[in-house]
């Protein structure tokens, strides 16, 4: 009996660069390989808008348009600020599958290694981005450096440190005071280093900007090391409770130890309001 060979043409795929303005653009709600809109994260995307280094988008080129697999919150952010003329460089695909667009949105989203907070912040610093900039002087101000890895001079505590930053004008140098205190205490040991202690310092200073005495805070925090401090503020915190909201008993409880010992010389130090545990009525 003869027989006869079927040959299967393969999939044909076309790549290429396209400026496509934004508001055409679409997303596919029924499309597996796409998000879900994360306002959040747009709105972050928001406050950093620099269109000059706006990264190109992935698309699907279907016969009923073009649909975006990776770049949903940046174009809506471009749509937004920039208007619905704006283009954007596209990588535009053309002839996938359902199956080729989920592996183009895992291979642009999931596979590819997180960017550490130092490389991100070392970046940062080359790029004279201001608050990465202020950052490092400050620090560097006190002879520390920003590090990978925690260490006698170094601080890895990144986060924490743009936290500090945030919490007021820059220019007040709340990261400064606050690593110039955390070293009067402890001096350079590691272990000052920590982000819900750096956090918790910057705190009392920020509440007492105009009354709080350094030396004095310092002395308080020297009374006992980093670890029991956390310990401590541990305790006072509600289950789940991260780091950075540790961080408000801790400060309570640093400015509760400085108005004990030093209310009499420099007047009570304001702390921070402690989150109430919650208590189980009797039955």
């Amino acid at each position: 009996m003869a027989t006869t060979k079927i040959v299967r043409r393969k999939q044909v795929v076309r790549k290429y660069y396209e400026s496509i303005r934004v508001s055409q653009l679409r997303v596919d709600p029924n499309l597996d390989a796409q998000r879900m809109f994360q306002p959040k994260w747009a709105g972050r995307l928001a406050k950093i808008w620099d269109r000059e280094v706006l990264m190109p988008a992935i698309v699907s080129r279907r016969p009923d348009g073009d649909f975006l697999l990776d770049g949903q919150h940046s174009t809506k952010v471009a749509l937004d600020i920039e208007g619905p003329d704006f283009e954007r460089d596209c990588m535009v695909y053309e002839g996938l599958t359902k199956q080729r667009e989920a592996k183009l949105f895992l291979a642009a989203n999931r596979d590819r290694r997180a960017v550490r907070p130092f490389e991100n912040f070392v970046v940062a610093v080359t790029a004279k981005e201001p608050e990465a900039v202020t950052i490092n002087r400050d620090v560097e101000s006190c002879g520390l450096h920003v590090s990978s890895g925690t260490s006698k001079n170094g601080v890895s505590a990144i986060q924490a440190l743009k936290v500090v930053h945030g919490m007021r004008d820059p220019e007040d140098g709340l990261v400064r005071k606050t690593l110039t205190t955390v070293l009067d205490a402890w001096g350079s040991d590691p272990t000052s280093w920590d982000g819900m202690m750096l956090r918790a310092v910057a705190i009392v200073i920020s509440k007492n900007w105009e009354t709080i005495h350094l030396p004095s805070l310092a002395l308080t925090l020297k009374q006992e090391p980093v670890g029991r401090w956390k310990d401590m503020a541990i305790l006072d915190t509600v289950s789940g409770g991260g780091s950075q909201s540790r961080s408000i008993p801790l400060a309570a409880n640093i400015a509760y130890e400085y108005s004990t010992a030093f209310a009499g010389q420099h007047g009570m130090a304001i702390g921070p309001q402690k989150r109430k545990k919650k208590t189980v009525a009797a039955a």
